[in-house]
């Protein structure tokens, strides 16, 4: 899959964006984090929660995974001043929202969205194990 390379570039050009190392997030912190990526299948760091998106790019995140009839677990990080800040560091990705599926870091809105316009989001997700409403095998 190409943008599967994509996402890898991106993820290795969020160090030159990172405001922070992350060897400066605190253990406790760190293991939070790790347990909620964990948790669910999909997970979305956001602005607002999937009831009430808080900026238009959380909003679009939702919509698309939404459209596909993606579930996810939500985490409203202005809730949580420790929590925003923490996730830019687990990641190393400087906005919100991020997305992780099946515990792994696949990016923020601008990526799902290419993803989602791509036509490549129901491969990606069928791969992680996940059917979307378009999946083959539901």
């Amino acid at each position: 899959m190409l943008f599967s390379t994509s996402r890898h570039l991106f993820r290795g050009a969020s160090r030159f964006f990172s405001s922070a190392p992350s060897s400066e997030l605190s253990q406790v912190l760190r293991d939070r984090i790790n347990g909620y990526v964990t948790a669910d299948k999909v997970v979305v760091f956001m602005k607002g929660t999937q009831q009430e998106p808080m900026c238009g790019f959380s909003r679009n995140v939702k919509m698309v995974l939404d459209f596909h009839e993606v579930k996810f677990r939500d985490y409203n990080v202005l809730e949580d001043a420790d929590l925003r800040e923490g996730i830019k560091k687990f990641s190393e990705w400087p906005t919100i929202p991020q997305v992780y599926v099946n515990g792994e870091f696949v990016g923020g809105s601008d990526i799902i969205v290419s993803m989602h316009k791509e036509g490549e989001i129901t491969d990606f997700f069928d791969e992680q194990g996940i059917p979307t409403k378009f999946s083959d095998k539901q």
